[in-house]
């Protein structure tokens, strides 16, 4: 093959191509193949494709190319799914990598493989740090935060005539502080699924006027501690049933209402409303009529970390609850907050309106 602005786009990707003919010719050898096993193409074609091989896997590549010759006459093309493997380079090292190989004949009855292939080390070494970092965090650091909290419980207990002194103030300081902590370590693995989109949902039939009347019960009296009141209104005339994972769908709510209760005045009400959109998409909105959020943040509102107006926030609650309502749910979440106070509307359809 000799078309130069073909070889350019084929040099030109991330992942190394390699195609061969019905001869075991190879017909494609592009740069990241290079790069990725170390052999230029003459040099490949010298050493044979088992080069690239880890030896303990190269009697059961032949017999799987066997196989698939063997049933070639059955197929006119093939797309395999993605697998990982192992690569071998020309120094000797072993790699993780991830393939995709397909087939395609010509009417002569001529035939090419090509295979894409992804080196997928790097991955696998954040992989391994994220599970040695899990471990220690949620397992490890836990248990010694078990213990500081147990231990200051105690201590509390012990003090109990005198809450007041500056020993009793530290000691309700590091209950609170170790009872956070551990909250925190108790999300990070869920947290790091939602981020990367590989958590699993486990849909099921929800009926959202009867699951939200639910939450704003749940919540009053968290509310009634503040003097604010939990409002549910459906303004919506039958059932609106969807497909959703109700444990998040239920969290997402809670840190929405939550946030509105904290956020209120004294004496006001926060209010839930359901309906929907011109689509006839469900929509609910969550209103409370405090303080407007700065201007400054509002842009960051749903970034980890950022936080406004709550002593004790990890800045975490509406970052995870837009990772629930887009990334797995597909949903959409936005907000609006002036004078009138701050509305947020989450809207049970796709982030992209269909075109």
């Amino acid at each position: 093959m000799n078309y130069p602005v073909f070889d350019q786009i084929v040099d030109s990707l991330s992942d190394a191509l390699i195609t061969v003919d019905q001869h075991k010719k190879i017909v494609i050898w592009n740069k990241m193949a290079e790069t990725m096993f170390g052999y230029d193409k003459a040099g490949i074609e010298d050493a044979g494709l088992e080069a690239i091989i880890p030896p303990a896997y190269r009697q059961r590549h032949r017999e799987g190319y066997e196989t698939f010759l063997n049933s070639m006459a059955a197929r006119s093309s093939y797309v395999s799914e993605t697998h990982e493997f192992e690569g071998l380079r020309k120094s000797g090292e072993i790699f993780p990598i991830e393939l995709t190989h397909s087939l395609i004949k010509s009417d002569d009855g001529q035939f090419f493989i090509t295979a894409i292939v992804r080196d997928i080390g790097l991955r696998k070494h954040y992989e391994l740090m994220r599970e040695r970092f899990e471990r220690v965090t949620r397992h490890d650091l836990k248990n010694k935060l078990v213990i500081i909290s147990l231990a200051a419980q105690r201590l509390a207990r012990s003090q109990v005539q005198d809450q007041k002194s500056p020993a009793g103030q530290y000691t309700e300081i590091i209950l609170g502080e170790a009872k956070g902590v551990l909250e925190l370590l108790d999300s990070t693995k869920e947290l790091m699924l939602l981020e990367t989109g590989e958590y699993k949902r486990r849909d099921e039939t929800i009926e959202l006027a009867a699951l939200l009347a639910l939450k704003a019960e749940q919540i009053q009296p968290m509310a009634a501690a503040r003097a604010v009141k939990v409002l549910f209104r459906d303004r919506k005339d039958g059932k609106i049933v969807i497909q959703a994972d109700r444990s998040l769908l239920e969290r997402a709510i809670e840190n929405l209402v939550k946030n509105a209760v904290e956020a209120e005045e004294a004496s006001n009400a926060v209010e839930m409303a359901l309906g929907e959109d011109e689509r006839g998409v469900p929509v609910l909105t969550i209103h409370n009529g405090g303080k407007p959020i700065p201007e400054n943040i509002q842009g960051l509102l749903f970034s980890p970390y950022v936080t406004h107006g709550k002593k004790d926030g990890t800045g975490l609650g509406l970052y995870s609850t837009k990772l629930i309502v887009e990334t797995i749910h597909g949903w959409r979440i936005s907000f609006h907050s002036g004078s009138e106070g701050t509305t947020f509307t989450l809207t049970f359809g796709p982030v992209s309106d269909p075109a």
